[in-house]
């Protein structure tokens, strides 16, 4: 947060492998690269269920300004609740049947 200041306050900029080393950024790759790395990871992120995958966003931003017991039970209570959907059911499914699985946000 506070590299993220420094350049936000000051307008100085940085070369990718600096942003790599402060952590803004996860990966630097060679610019003809770039459009199929990012589609890769957003293909990823796509296949994941999307109710949980929201929850995890979701506690990711209250992380940053709660307290760890708070965080917990709200962790707790989010896995009870993700237990509950098909999406959970197809995730047990697919790693008993040794496949891919298909999430529906369900």
């Amino acid at each position: 947060m506070s590299r993220a200041c420094e350049l936000l306050f000051t307008g100085n900029l940085i070369d990718a492998k600096t942003a790599l080393e402060w952590g803004l950024v996860s990966k630097v790759v060679p610019g003809d690269q770039l459009m199929g790395e990012a589609m890769a990871l957003a293909q990823s992120i796509a296949k994941q269920p999307p109710h949980s995958l929201r929850v995890a966003k979701q506690l990711l931003r209250h992380g940053t300004q709660a307290t760890y017991d708070t965080v917990m039970e709200m962790s707790a209570a989010a896995q009870g609740l993700m237990h509950h959907t098909k999406d959970h059911e197809e995730g047990v499914a697919a790693i008993l049947e040794k496949r891919e699985p298909v999430f529906k946000g369900e």
